[in-house]
């Protein structure tokens, strides 16, 4: 969760009255901020990841304003609508194909600390909402230098230049992106094989912004600048869009006016930031439901007004009016959430629930696995883990395994990662080939999950708690491992049966399937010796893999 920094006296300042230590913690109760730290110059705030509004200082004071009654309501920020065009090209499409803007004037910026908060903030959202910038940039600007309209587009790396924030001299795109700190941190994001670079210019073709990777010197923000020319870029419009209206609004709650602007693609026109709130209808009852204490309409009512959202009754219905910066809003029940937390999930009080007397214990699958992994330390096998996440070819080709549909990873990082596994066998394996090197014989077992595609279920996959046990030596058979199983069984209270089976990779003629209780629940058998070898070992291997039953049981009945 993002942590913020900024400034004790200028947050008071902008709140309009001081707060000692209690007082600010005591109110953040009514909210999801966590007071970090409390020194004489500086606040440190966690916020939660779903009410990214509170990143900026300004979201928090508005916030903490509610919840003390001193503005209650919607915001009402004063705008004028369409003031310039934002003109899209074709060309960005390649690079980084979404962009929304706005321009917000008489803004208070006068303190080195109030620009301060407002560039944390920005990173901020770079860092989370963002994701390091792929996602979403942000740039703020000096409109002071600029002249609408405003062109985006991207054009040749080599054939653009401008003076980067913080340098002296002109540098190309293709010098910035290869000689600069941000370059080269973040010149990966916009690569493609034309080698366009994205760019934010205005009417004079000036260049304002390479985003995501850095502004230009023209535009640099200093403290007393009244108004602001924001750009909000990405490769998703709805995150970039509601990026906007988290620093337009903060922007506006220093005095600015929100100045809206038509943002034309070459295939549709929006108007940014949205000048109009959305809308959800929830039943009282619903919400009285959820947060589980009879509040009356005018209550109910109060609370969303101290949220800063605008609320009604109408004929048990509350309307709400939800604000652009405010993304968390999408079902009824975060409605009725943000009643209790206004309310203060301190006063709700607790009771126990009525005609439920149930105690918490371990899942059966816990307690079977764990009965299990005790009988197989005892027959002297060693327990290893291996990831759930692997590849393809770690599952089937590398240990001899038939092809078969496993979960897919999408966009996985890296291809050793990109699909779930379907058996433990093959991690098995993979832990003998690597420790040939060491003394025989080995024991080595593993319980833990598998992910099987099973369409008859909702997900189209289920996931299954399995052991698997391998035992390498020199004269390894059928016999040596099955007596292991069986000792097992016996011990669990499983009524064990085999019958004739054969998979790879094991050899046929010396492989069956596992029944318990007459249902097939999994494989035993020896490994192909061409299989071995592929993988470096040299001594025979037999392996069992079985499914686990939620409740086998000691010979006394008693799974601890």
């Amino acid at each position: 969760m993002p942590v913020m920094s900024i400034s004790k006296s200028e947050f008071f300042r902008l709140l309009g009255r001081s707060l000692s230590q209690e007082e600010l913690e005591s109110l953040l109760e009514y909210t999801k901020v966590n007071l970090e730290a409390h020194s004489d110059e500086e606040l440190e705030f966690e916020v939660t990841s779903d009410r990214m509004d509170l990143v900026t200082m300004e979201g928090l004071v508005r916030t903490l304003k509610g919840l003390m009654e001193m503005e209650l309501g919607l915001p009402r920020y004063p705008m004028k609508r369409k003031t310039f065009e934002v003109r899209v090209s074709e060309s960005v499409k390649k690079v980084r194909p979404y962009v929304v803007a706005a321009l917000v004037k008489g803004v208070d910026l006068t303190t080195e600390d109030s620009l301060i908060a407002l560039i944390e903030a920005q990173e901020k959202i770079h860092d989370t909402l963002g994701r390091k910038r792929k996602r979403v940039s942000i740039g703020l600007h000096d409109f002071s230098k600029v002249v609408p309209p405003i062109i985006y587009d991207a054009r040749p790396a080599d054939k653009i230049s401008f003076v980067p924030l913080g340098e002296y001299a002109e540098m190309t795109a293709e010098e910035i992106l290869e000689q600069t700190e941000k370059g080269r941190e973040y010149a990966h994001l916009i690569e493609n094989p034309d080698k366009l670079v994205p760019l934010i210019l205005d009417s004079r073709d000036e260049v304002l912004s390479l985003p995501p990777i850095i502004n230009s010197e023209l535009t640099r923000l200093t403290p007393g600048v009244r108004d602001l020319f924001i750009d909000v870029t990405g490769t998703d419009l709805r995150a970039i869009s509601y990026t906007l209206e988290i620093i337009a609004s903060a922007l506006a709650e220093r005095g600015g006016e929100i100045h809206t602007l038509e943002v034309k693609y070459p295939d549709m026109t929006i108007e940014t930031p949205q000048p109009k709130s959305s809308e959800m209808v929830v039943s009282e009852n619903f919400i009285r439901k959820m947060v589980g204490i009879p509040l009356t309409s005018e209550e109910i009512v109060h609370q969303l007004r101290r949220a800063r959202l605008d609320a009604e009754s109408l004929e048990g219905r509350i309307k709400v009016l939800i604000p652009g910066f405010r993304a968390d809003f999408l079902h009824p029940v975060d409605v009725a959430e943000e009643v209790a937390t206004t309310y203060g999930l301190n006063n709700l009080g607790y009771e126990l629930p009525q005609n439920v007397m149930t105690v918490g214990k371990r899942h059966p699958r816990e307690k079977a696995s764990a009965l299990l992994r005790t009988l197989m330390v005892g027959l002297g096998y060693q327990e290893v883990l291996n990831y759930i996440m692997t590849s393809r070819q770690f599952l089937f080709s590398s240990v001899g395994r038939e092809e078969r549909p496993v979960v897919e990873v999408a966009n996985p990082v890296s291809e050793s990662y990109s699909v779930l596994r379907d058996s433990l066998i093959p991690g098995l394996l993979h832990f003998l080939a690597a420790n040939t090197h060491s003394r025989y014989p080995q024991k080595v077992f593993e319980i833990g999950d598998v992910v099987v595609v099973d369409e008859s279920f909702e997900t189209r996959a289920r996931d299954e708690r399995r052991l698997a046990a391998a035992y390498a030596d020199y004269s390894v058979g059928f016999e040596d491992i099955y007596s292991h199983l069986r000792a097992l069984a016996d011990n669990a209270a499983m009524e064990l049966s085999l019958e004739p089976h054969y998979e790879p990779p094991f050899l046929e003629g010396r492989c069956a399937s596992i029944l318990i209780d007459g249902i097939p629940v999994g494989v035993i058998g020896e490994i192909n010796p061409d299989i071995l070898l592929k993988l470096g070992i040299t001594v025979p291997v037999a392996i069992f893999e079985l499914r686990i039953p939620e409740r086998p049981d000691s010979p006394k009945g008693k799974t601890g």
